[in-house]
């Protein structure tokens, strides 16, 4: 596979990460990528905000949208003007002012102008947070600052970007934390672990046991978890005895384990499957939406996708349904439009289930503001 990522891999990411959702709802300025023959974007009105002249194109974080053009990326404006020419290999999104980008086999770090503020030396860079941006050198991770000095020397297997001021490490086969100095709170010493998320991080003590600890590397929740995911909104997802429930930060069960499968909260409701079919609860556990669906998504905007057959609709939280079963596949509520599939083209609907876009598109993303962060 070549480095220049498409545009269907693009809309997998965001499918599958539509619990990501996006926090600029009713916002006039949001764009959608669609793909006929190239890709563009359109505005909520169905009207066309950039030609569709692209072979590829990123979504618009901080005003400006990666795009691929005669062989090379560069990024365009909201008018869809290019601001920086087409000269890369590949890029990254900005973030905080800045965007990794590929020139001539190397990654560096330009700004909104086009110009490297730090040189292209990495053999792969990601973005800054913190103050901090995660680069890799002969195949090894570390950390370097705004000014492109290193705060860490490559020599991690594996790093992620940092997480609630934390970066997990992997240093052979064990994995630990550190902090944005680059010194450890916990030193690599579990098989298995996740992410800091509201304090606390899961991590894997014993083959089959999974446990919960604080930044200081203190056992908070002990280990005796078949499975365990990250804290959200103060609960986490755990298994035990074959079935899911929920745990707050003490480590007591919140919504005893019950379920086959469950996913996270979301606008106060949980997606839950008993049996082969899903529903939705509350945060006592309880089904207030009986589990009758072949599959559905979590609530976003008020609203939930299910499928029933092969077709898919919306219900709204009274398990009612807001838009009829009759889409071949859909996506996720943002900005008050959803993208629906029909007969192998895709459009947009608003909240009634009336098009806003006809279907058209071989391919679309969600609506998301154009100054997104």
């Amino acid at each position: 596979m070549g480095k220049r990522i498409t545009f269907i891999t693009t809309l997998l990411l965001l499918i599958c990460f539509t619990e990501l959702h996006a926090d600029t709802q009713d916002n006039d300025k949001a764009f959608a990528l669609v793909e006929g023959k190239k890709v563009g974007f359109i505005n909520k009105k169905g009207n066309t905000a950039v030609n569709e002249k692209f072979d590829d194109c990123r979504l618009f974080y901080e005003g400006l949208a990666g795009v691929y053009y005669e062989g090379k990326w560069g990024f365009i404006d909201d008018n869809g003007n290019l601001a920086i020419k087409p000269q890369f290999e590949y890029v990254n999104d900005f973030k905080n002012g800045m965007a990794s980008v590929e020139f001539e086999g190397k990654w560096g770090f330009i700004d909104k102008r086009g110009k490297f503020v730090i040189e292209p030396k990495f053999d792969y860079a990601r973005y800054f947070e913190d103050g901090v941006a995660r680069v890799k050198v002969d195949k090894k991770w570390g950390f370097i600052d705004s000014a492109g000095n290193y705060i860490v020397i490559p020599k991690f297997t594996t790093a992620d970007d940092f997480s609630d001021g934390v970066s997990r490490v992997k240093v052979g086969k064990k994995y630990g934390f550190i902090d944005t100095s680059g010194k450890y709170i916990v030193e690599p010493k579990y098989s298995a672990a996740g992410e800091f998320s509201e304090g606390l991080a899961r991590v894997k003590v014993k083959k089959k046991s999974w446990g919960f600890i604080d930044k200081k590397g203190k056992l908070a929740i002990s280990a005796r978890f078949a499975s365990a995911y990250d804290f959200e909104e103060g609960l986490a997802r755990v298994r035990s005895g074959g079935r899911f429930g929920f745990i707050d930060k003490k480590g007591e069960f919140v919504i005893k384990p019950q379920f086959g499968e469950v996913h996270d909260f979301t606008e106060d409701l949980a997606m839950a499957r008993n049996g082969g079919h899903w529903g939705f609860i509350d945060r006592k556990g309880r089904f207030v939406i009986e589990p009758a669906y072949n599959w559905v998504w979590s609530f976003n905007e008020g609203l939930a996708a299910v499928a029933i057959n092969g077709k898919w609709g919306f219900i709204d939280k009274t398990g009612n349904y807001a838009i009829p079963l009759k889409f071949d596949a859909i996506n996720d509520f943002s900005n008050g439009l959803a993208a629906v599939e029909e007969n192998g083209k895709w459009g947009f609907i608003d909240k009634k289930g009336e098009y806003v876009v006809k279907p058209k598109f071989r391919r679309v993303s969600s609506f998301k503001g154009c100054f997104s962060n």
